[in-house]
């Protein structure tokens, strides 16, 4: 029993191993086939009876490109020729012989296909001299002509479809190497035109069954060429060219015309075309074995899978879409890489200055003793436990603006000894102080920068990976959504999709009632698919290339603000210290600025103004509105001794969700008034440049539709009353549904007694933006039935 188990155990061993050296040399033996069979089909077709053209092609093919399967193709050919007789065996060795010997030599001079040309015709002139004693027959001169131009065509046919072993397997199929195997498929079936059993014949099932598969990959146009191409080639070997070329470009052209249908039409369109010339035409040779043939290519046709057609398809119309996309999705990989390594250094450059350069609080800083006081032989008067006060006067002299020290310095010289070098120091430290501040700002403004440009990577990084999908899905499914409807329409085109500047074009027919569908349908369904509302921007009468409506969608804001401003002088000049600005940064935000400089004077004028287009500008390159501040304290605190700053309002307004966002600088309070209720949106932080150390936050409040917004600057406001009661008294008056900003700034002057400084005033009515529906008007007995109701 060990011996038959060990022998049955070599058996299969051996047989694996023959089956991995077929598998590993498939490519080597499919090819030994191919030159095989070809040579030996090709050796034996015979055109007009008479010409033999195609053996000296596929052997020049073979010796100059694939000369490992030269003993194939020899025994190939040989065992081809010896099917038509000994002579033409000895014509195709002299072709043979000749081209081996003489073709190094003139091939690097002329074409390949010339040559092949000139080694047919010569070696048939010779043949045929000698066998008619010199007196060859003109026919036989133009057969022999005939076989020399159909060998050369056959020659460059060849070598476009065989190319040079690695780009043989891997590259794609073009046209033209499909047009070339073709042909050449076409003419080894005229080679086995012999092969028939019984009512079956070989060649034409193969022609049949390629027409059938040709439709099924390609549609009319490619059965239509590849049937005409097959028929030509048939009806040339049978003599019967006009009649079978019609029968084989209708069956084509009716595959491919039912391919929709499925492979049963496209079997029974291909019979229907065989029995309308069978009625038609009784001289044709579509005898029992034809029909029988086609009748079995149409049952193998049902047997192939429809994953071989799919790979054919495949082949020959390649769908470059996934490869673009596959494409731009590494490339969005690997930049989305770069980028997010780069914002990881951005966050962790912004976390490392922000922790580390905090400032420390003000309950933090101790008054220490100066290095004069600490040298003088007062130091115990002044800073033991029985101080004269120079500490306070010290600490007071620090916290004090510049125009404020006079008196301070004059108590400080009636208290210390050495009243000189205590205010040097004193003015070296606070130069010191001064300077660290600075650059702890400067650091700050860097770790503004830095988040500003992760948060532009961020926002790169979002779009490179929205692009990905690019339009295709978003059209796909309004196109559903509108197939759900029964809405009819020619194209949709979607041009944007970002929040707040969506834009949608629709083609309609001219039949639809373009407005009501625009309105009444399409919207809410844009609505439903991206929660946005839309309007309709434009509507108009396309007649080319075909009669439609082209309707465009765009987002519409949901509010809308009317605002009126007030300003005026103090002194009834030009120029005022306060400046204001309200402007659009796209459709769906609304920046409002309100800034007030120090004093009412031209220089005051030029700070405020400087300070508004400033803003507007950093607003406009789309900065932060958090670093823009920075930016303008920064700016402003590294000028010269003169004190000087400027306190600012900015509210950016988001007309599509109904938020308003403010930021203040030593500003006044903004006011919300909705109804009977008034929200105030007070200010926290110094001015511009008025302090070393400076700090911004953001306060959001949501708006609603008859929400009224109040900015003001300090000159509205009365000394002489608390603010509680002139705030109560706001609420009051805005109640007037009349109330303007002059109206309003006039009332107050008539009630308080405002100080002589510079007033602004910006008054802003919030709205809920509705659509006009022009299409609709109620009925008459609706409009009574209104009134009434009321």
């Amino acid at each position: 029993m060990k011996t038959i188990y060990e022998q049955e155990q070599k058996r299969s061993f051996a047989w694996r191993r023959v089956v991995e050296n077929i598998q590993a040399r498939k490519v080597t033996i499919s090819l030994m086939v191919t030159f095989f069979v070809l040579s030996f089909f090709l050796a034996q077709v015979v055109l007009f009876e008479a010409s033999v053209p195609f053996f000296l092609p596929i052997w020049a093919l073979v010796n100059l490109r694939f000369q490992r399967f030269i003993p194939w193709t020899f025994a190939g050919a040989l065992l081809g020729s010896m099917t038509l007789g000994l002579g033409q065996l000895l014509i195709h060795v002299f072709q043979a012989v000749f081209f081996t010997l003489q073709g190094k030599r003139f091939i690097e001079k002329i074409p390949i296909p010339l040559f092949v040309l000139i080694d047919v015709v010569l070696i048939q002139l010779i043949w045929q001299f000698v066998s008619y004693g010199g007196a060859v027959p003109m026919s036989i001169l133009l057969a022999i002509g005939y076989e020399g131009i159909l060998s050369l065509f056959m020659t460059i046919f060849l070598f476009q479809l065989f190319l040079p072993l690695p780009e043989f397997l891997h590259k794609r199929w073009t046209m033209e190497r499909m047009g070339s195997a073709l042909l050449i498929g076409a003419l080894v079936l005229t080679g086995m035109s012999s092969f028939i059993v019984g009512y079956v014949s070989v060649p034409l099932i193969i022609a049949h069954l390629v027409i059938a598969v040709a439709a099924a990959v390609g549609g009319v146009q490619l059965s239509t060429v590849v049937a005409v191409l097959a028929g030509t080639i048939l009806s040339i070997s049978t003599l019967s060219f006009s009649g079978m070329i019609a029968v084989y470009a209708l069956t084509g052209f009716l595959a491919g015309l039912h391919k929709r249908f499925g492979r049963l039409w496209q079997a029974f369109s291909m019979l229907g075309a065989t029995f309308f010339f069978i009625l038609y035409d009784h001289t044709l040779p579509l005898d029992s074995v034809y029909i029988g043939s086609l009748v079995a290519a149409s049952l193998i046709f049902f047997m192939i899978p429809s994953k071989w057609i799919k790979d054919v398809k495949e082949q020959l119309y390649p769908d470059t879409t996934h490869v673009l996309l596959r494409r731009q999705k590494w490339m969005t990989e690997k930049v989305n890489h770069q980028l997010q390594e780069f914002q990881h250094f951005v966050d962790f450059i912004t976390r490392f200055i922000s922790d580390r350069f905090e400032p420390k609080s003000a309950t933090e800083e101790v008054v220490e003793p100066l290095a004069a006081c600490q040298s003088c032989f007062h130091y115990e008067k002044c800073w033991g436990e029985k101080s004269n006060g120079i500490p306070s006067l010290i600490q007071q002299w620090e916290d004090q603006p510049r125009k404020a020290r006079i008196q301070l310095e004059k108590k400080m010289q009636y208290k210390c000894v050495k009243p000189l070098q205590i205010l040097q120091e004193l003015k070296e430290r606070e130069a010191k102080r001064q300077l660290a501040y600075e650059m702890q700002h400067g650091k700050k403004m860097f770790a503004l920068k830095l988040r500003d440009m992760g948060n532009h990577m961020s926002e790169l990084m979002n779009n490179l990976e929205n692009n990905v999908s690019l339009y295709t899905s978003h059209e796909e499914e309004v196109k559903q959504k509108f197939q759900q409807c029964n809405i009819p329409f020619y194209q949709i085109d979607i041009l944007n999709i970002d929040v707040g500047q969506m834009e949608v074009v629709c083609c309609l027919p001219v039949e639809s009632r373009g407005k009501m569908i625009g309105e009444r349908l399409i919207i809410p369904i844009l609505y439903e698919l991206w929660k946005e509302p839309f309007e309709i921007t434009s509507m108009k009468e396309v007649h080319q290339p075909y009669e439609h409506i082209q309707m465009t969608f765009k987002s519409s804001v949901r509010f809308n603000i009317s605002h009126d401003i007030f300003t005026s002088s103090s002194r009834n000049t030009i120029y005022s210290g306060d400046a204001h600005a309200v402007f659009p940064l796209h459709p769906g935000l609304l920046a409002v600025i309100l800034s007030d400089g120090m004093g009412n004077n031209v220089e005051a004028h030029r700070e405020s103004r400087r300070v508004m287009q400033f803003m507007r500008e950093c607003l406009n390159k789309k900065m932060d509105p958090e670093t823009t501040m920075h930016t303008l304290h920064y700016m402003m605190s590294l000028q010269d001794d003169s004190d000087s700053y400027a306190t600012v309002d900015l509210a950016l307004i988001d007309l599509q969700k109904g938020e308003l966002w403010s930021w203040k600088a030593g500003s006044m309070s903004t006011y919300l008034i909705r109804g009977n209720e008034m929200r105030k949106i007070e200010s926290k932080h110094v001015p511009f440049g008025f302090l070393p150390t400076f700090s911004i936050e953001a306060r959001k409040v949501d708006i609603k539709d008859g929400d009224i917004l109040l900015m003001l600057s300090d000159g509205v406001f009365s000394a002489n009353t608390t603010i509680e009661k002139q705030e109560a008294y706001y609420k009051k008056v805005l109640q007037d549904p009349s109330m303007n900003a002059e109206k309003f700034v006039k009332i107050l002057e008539e009630t308080y007694s405002l100080p002589g400084d510079d007033r602004t005033v910006i008054f802003m009515h919030v709205k809920h933006t509705v659509p006009e529906w022009s299409i609709f008007s109620p009925r008459q007995a609706s409009k009574f039935h209104e009134k009434m109701v009321h």
